[in-house]
């Protein structure tokens, strides 16, 4: 099993992330939950986990200064920075501290499993471990499919990507490349972003306990307008993005 350390001041944070942790199809496990940096300290040196996952704004000791004391203590252990701040100068400090990944709250869940992904297999390698199971390619997709898909599953934040964009990307015909998604996913390419992002969006709201506000979701999911945001969220869910998420919460409170 690969340990896994939590160091967040937000008790809900640390439970949800636990939570996902538990119900991964791989074999991670949270072994100590830290509120500070000088908890996760001294954690760390009696756990020796094999992740850190850590926030940086934290009392006592911040998460950037944690991660610069474990540097001196190991430098076996992946960390990944996962945190409400959406600042250059803080992504810049944690790249000098040779993070593995960055992480913006509120996280999709899906994002969270596919960085817990490439994490196991950098681990497999890493202490030269065989997969516990069979991997399966998806081969219903043409090449060219897959790989569009697999970008924008990337890059939906992206504000400015789109059709043109992608195209250009992988110097394709824009037509021909939507047709064929169309063929092959039954949707075409902005019906595949536009489902992908509110798919996002929808995760973000059912796991938000700080109830971010609801422009900065829009910009975590791709849109640079909170107004334009909730019209198409309205017209593919049916429902305006609060009101999802008061029917939602209002569910689960019953």
């Amino acid at each position: 099993m690969w340990k896994v350390l939590i160091a967040d001041d937000e008790p809900k944070i640390r439970h949800g992330l636990k939570k996902w942790i538990d119900e991964l199809d791989m074999p991670f496990e949270v072994i100590a939950e830290a509120k500070n940096g000088l908890e996760a300290i001294a954690l760390y040196q009696e756990y020796r986990p094999n992740l850190c996952l850590v926030d940086i704004n934290m009392p006592i000791i911040n998460g950037l200064e944690f991660i610069r004391s474990l540097k001196d203590i190991s430098k076996e252990s992946l960390i990944v920075i996962i945190t409400g701040y959406d600042s250059f100068d803080y992504v810049l400090k944690a790249l000098k501290l040779h993070v593995y990944d960055y992480l913006l709250k509120p996280v999709p869940r899906t994002d969270f499993i596919n960085i817990m992904r490439k994490i196991h297999e950098e681990f497999k390698l890493q202490y030269n471990v065989s997969d516990y199971q069979n991997k399966k390619i998806p081969l219903e997709y043409s090449a060219i499919v897959l790989r569009v898909k697999e970008y924008l599953d990337e890059n939906y934040s992206d504000s400015e990507l789109n059709l043109s964009k992608v195209a250009l990307i992988f110097n394709i015909n824009k037509t021909y490349i939507s047709k064929l998604m169309k063929q092959e996913l039954g949707m075409s390419f902005i019906e595949y972003l536009t489902n992908l992002r509110l798919s996002k969006a929808k995760e973000i709201i059912k796991n938000d306990v700080l109830r971010t506000p609801m422009y900065e979701i829009a910009a975590r999911v791709g849109y640079g307008s909170q107004h334009y945001f909730s019209r198409v969220f309205k017209n593919v869910v049916g429902v305006s993005p609060i009101e999802y998420r008061n029917n939602f919460q209002n569910n689960w409170h019953k």
